[in-house]
């Protein structure tokens, strides 16, 4: 929706208002040890430079000890995109004043400097100071007081360059700590360095943070908990991580120091829920089902509980508690924006290559899928926005050299559409994927092309469709891109078929399976409102669904939400999702898209909340005889065994995993000498069929070993039915033994070539073995006398 959605960025620019003390600094103070938080003895102490800026470690200038931070800028024209930054910055305190030193040259095109830093809901505090107040060539001193209502962990600290002109020049950070130069907090005895399940740290590990969140596979039962502590003379015990349920399991750790003081660490382990499932929504003509059932979408969106939710705030109790709010009010799907604006979560360089995503922004996914499959909500997870593109976007350059550039568009899809896609694919509450917000404003306000959004759009259906069945759309904001026919100012369907096949030499793959049109009450008087005309009428081609994507869950001007919902369902709309359910802004909430979407819910309550029924068609047992078959595994379908040549039957039992399954053996009796096939026919709930083989092959026996083997009546010491030699001591008046044999199969013959009569010293005494098929085993057994 193209809202005042900047309000956020623009109170943060307000906070600007700052005043930092400057001071002059003589530069004969780099004589002295840097003892600083940040003092770049040892590198650039993971600062990163965007915007033009590229940094390094130098001895060039010093403001104390022997190195400083280069900020290296090269920038056309009067820029605010220049930063060197650290994220996730450690070891910072709200309510403290940090002092930065920095070094400016004389005559250069600097409108200003600016230290900064982001907290935990990414509210921005900086202190701006103009280039005329510095002393140039020289060490300035300039302050920073991060408020005390910051919320930690913080995001981000770092230093704003400003450029009146071109710039082509260096400035040099220093000694960036707190005023008086208090000591860096020393981490407590009674913490850990690291902590990990299955041998993988947990995400967002700090010896501060005392709660976590991790997932395993729904195959896993038990996890292996390993934490390490951050002082060797500490213990830590480990409580909880084997015989895992299925859902959410506590594992507590218990660090106690030296000194007895103690801290308990906490991971919520989630095993995760199966995937598969009959309930994977399809398109079946102009219409949605899950699995074999049809659905209709009574929707809403809940773009964000904090905005870049996914790897920065992420809160797993109001996702859990929402998602049940929504069910229980009759809401079936809801649009979660993946990134708000792609300063948070996915990996990209300012030139705009895509490397991957953050451990955080997967592991937050992880927690949101499952929610959604554990209340029985559908995911329309819309991967991006045109604030993305946004000139108040601090990286908007990064996202925009990323759409502008071919290789770069492969570099997003290669390492974050496909593993994002992959990763969730198997999750039938992942309904489908938005590929971007409202593309329009990118090319009414940002005024970068159209045909460059096609090729995304068009590379991100390839690949979404070559790696899965999940359904995929593009949000358009306005139907005037979205339609050649509607009411004004028709530019044609800029995610048509013809338009995204284009783009990728004419691959069907590139087609999107649903239209989903945005509504606000500002574009009526141009295109009419849609939930009271049919989609065609509205403008879109009626040769696949169509939902609407967004409108206000104040309902339309004149009507009703809850009018709305009915009349978008009775216009064959195959869903409606208002704007929004959390109050994100003041279009409407809950308050308003519960009592709507449960009145709609108590008239349709099978097309909201569609019976669910099992597509399990697999075998949890095969036996034959009363014994599981060697190598039985669910998912081998193909078996061959061997029974005794005079086996005239085999019985064969079968039991399925779901009990509402049903199986049918056809075969086993009257078995012949060839081989015998016996087929198992395993049909699920919902109709889907596995068929087991058994080949059974009746065989003439080769056990040729014995199962006993005696002398006088006695087992002969260490007999073995492998062990084929054996010795004997009998006294000098023995004169004779007696040697008996019994095979192991009955089908085998014995033969025992016995001694009459003993002589003094050895004698060898042979027992041959024929098995049924001819083959043989001789065991000897030496008798000494005497």
């Amino acid at each position: 929706m193209n809202m005042n959605r900047t309000r956020r960025l623009a109170a943060l620019f307000l906070i600007m208002s700052m005043i930092a003390a400057m001071l002059a600094i003589p530069a004969s103070a780099n004589a002295t040890t840097d003892t600083a938080l940040f003092n770049f003895e040892n590198g650039s102490q993971s600062f990163t430079g965007t915007g033009g800026a590229a940094l390094s470690a130098s001895s060039e200038q010093a403001y104390a000890g022997a190195q400083s931070l280069k900020m290296s800028v090269n920038v056309t024209g009067a820029s605010t995109s220049p930063f060197a930054k650290l994220s996730n910055p450690a070891g910072l305190a709200a309510g403290s004043t940090y002092e930065f030193h920095i070094w400016v040259p004389s005559g250069a095109n600097i409108a200003g400097i600016q230290p900064y830093m982001m907290d935990k809901n990414w509210s921005w505090t900086g202190a701006l100071v103009s280039y005329s107040s510095l002393t140039k060539d020289s060490w300035n001193t300039l302050t920073l007081t991060i408020p005390a209502a910051a919320l930690n962990p913080f995001n981000e600290l770092g230093v704003q360059l400003q450029t009146s002109g071109d710039f082509n020049g260096s400035i040099y950070i220093d000694s960036i700590g707190l005023v008086g130069g208090a000591p860096v907090e020393t981490p407590s005895p009674a913490s850990l360095s690291d902590l990990r399940v299955n041998g993988v740290t947990v995400a967002g590990f700090s010896d501060k943070n005392l709660s976590y969140i991790a997932h395993v596979p729904n195959a896993t039962t038990s996890a292996a908990i390993t934490a390490a502590t951050t002082d060797s003379a500490a213990t830590a015990v480990v409580s909880g991580g084997s015989n895992l349920a299925v859902g959410e399991n506590e594992v507590s750790v218990l660090v106690t120091a030296k000194d007895l003081t103690t801290k308990t660490y906490t991971i919520k382990l989630i095993r995760d829920l199966p995937g598969g499932g009959s309930n994977h929504i399809n398109v079946q003509g102009t219409k949605f089902y899950a699995g074999h059932e049809p659905i209709w979408f009574n929707g809403a969106n809940t773009p964000w509980d904090n905005w870049n939710d996914f790897g920065g705030d992420f809160d797993f109790s109001f996702w859990d508690t929402h998602f049940q709010q929504l069910h229980d009010n009759g809401v079936n799907a809801t649009r979660v924006w993946i990134t708000s604006n792609g300063e948070v979560g996915i990996d990209i360089d300012e030139s705009g290559h895509v490397s991957g995503a953050t451990a955080a922004h997967w592991n937050d996914l992880d927690s949101l899928f499952y929610l959604a499959q554990k209340h029985g909500v559908y995911i329309m997870a819309t991967l991006m926005s045109f604030d993305h593109m946004k000139d108040s976007h601090p990286n908007y350059n990064s996202w925009r050299n990323m759409l502008m550039n071919d290789a770069n568009i492969d570099s997003y899809v290669t390492n974050y559409v496909i593993p994002f896609t992959n990763r969730y694919k198997d999750n039938p509450y992942l309904w489908s994927i938005d590929f971007m917000n409202e593309p329009d404003w990118v090319f009414e306000e940002s005024k970068l092309p159209w045909e460059q959004l096609q090729k995304l759009f068009a590379k991100m259906n390839v690949a979404v469709h070559g790696n899965s069945h999940v359904l995929t759309t593009v949000g358009i904001a306005m139907v005037k891109y979205n339609s050649g026919t509607c009411t004004e100012g028709c530019q044609g369907n800029k995610v048509g078929d013809t338009e995204l096949m284009g783009a990728v030499g004419g691959n069907a793959l590139a087609k999107l399976d649903f239209w989903a049109p945005h509504y606000y009450d500002w574009m009526g008087q141009y295109w009419g409102v849609p939930m009271y005309v049919t989609p065609e009428q509205f403008g879109l081609s009626a040769d696949r669904p169509a939902v609407i994507g967004e409108t206000a869950a104040l309902g339309t001007t004149g009507h009703k939400l809850e009018q709305d919902y009915f009349s978008a369902y009775a216009n064959g709309w195959q869903g409606m999702m208002p704007w929004t359910s959390n109050g994100v802004d003041w279009l409407g909430d809950l308050t308003k898209v519960g009592p709507a979407a449960s009145s709609f819910y108590s008239q349709h309550q099978a097309l909201v909340f569609p019976p669910i029924h099992s597509n399990d068609a697999s075998l949890s047992d095969l036996q034959i005889d009363g014994v599981t078959v060697a190598g039985f595994s669910a998912g081998t379908t193909s078996y061959s065994v061997e029974v005794p040549i005079k086996t005239k039957e085999v019985t064969v039992t079968a039991t399925a995993t779901d009990a509402k399954s049903t199986v049918t053996v056809v075969g086993g009796a009257k078995l012949k000498k060839i081989p015998n096939t016996v087929t198992v026919l395993v049909t699920a709930e919902d109709g889907t069929q596995r068929t087991y083989t058994l080949t059974v092959n009746r065989v003439k026996s080769n056990v040729a070993s014995l199962s006993d083997l005696q002398v006088n009546g006695v087992q002969v010491t260490g007999f073995n039915p492998n062990v084929l030699a054996y010795s004997i001591q009998l006294p000098s008046e023995a004169t004779s033994v007696s040697v008996t044999a019994t095979a192991l199969d009955a089908q085998a013959k014995v033969h025992i070539n016995n001694v009459k009569k003993l002589k003094a010293g050895a004698n060898t005494i042979t027992v041959r073995v024929k098995a049924e098929d001819g083959t043989e085993l001789t065991y000897s057994i030496i008798v000494t006398r005497g």
